[in-house]
């Protein structure tokens, strides 16, 4: 799906009103980073992917309100933030895999898919980069 088809869909909608949500939508998401990071000490990798994917989640709605949109689809908000970040090379990466563990999370909590602590460090690690870079691009 483009950008532009969810648009048409209503899945991304133009809001100007959301450029104030985006320091809220990080504070959220350092609070689910930091849920994360507490159940990685316990062993709770399944949720620690599902922490770290809210986390990540909500870092994308904050470059998404950052333009003045809104999403209602967690898919159409991978489209469009790599459409509207697609000269951000760093970004670009990260946006990535951004929409790799939106998939892997679907099957994890809704498939039963088990994760072991390689997955759950590398999505620490990869939330944590991202957090980083969203900051900077936002600043």
């Amino acid at each position: 799906m483009k950008l532009s088809e969810c648009l048409r869909k209503g899945l991304i909608k133009k809001d100007a009103g959301v450029k104030n949500n985006v320091k809220s939508s990080i504070r959220i998401a350092v609070k689910f980073l930091n849920s994360a990071k507490r159940n990685f000490q316990i062993g709770e990798y399944e949720t620690v992917e599902i922490m770290g994917y809210n986390s990540a989640f909500h870092l994308a709605r904050a470059l998404l309100f950052h333009k003045g949109y809104k999403e209602r689809s967690h898919h159409c908000l991978a489209v469009a933030i790599r459409e509207l970040y697609k000269n951000e090379q760093k970004l670009s990466e990260l946006i990535d895999t951004f929409d790799e563990l939106r998939m892997s999370r679907h099957n994890v909590q809704y498939g039963g898919y088990r994760v072991n602590k390689e997955e759950a460090e590398f999505i620490l690690n990869f939330v944590g980069n991202f957090l980083k870079a969203v900051k900077e691009q936002l600043e």
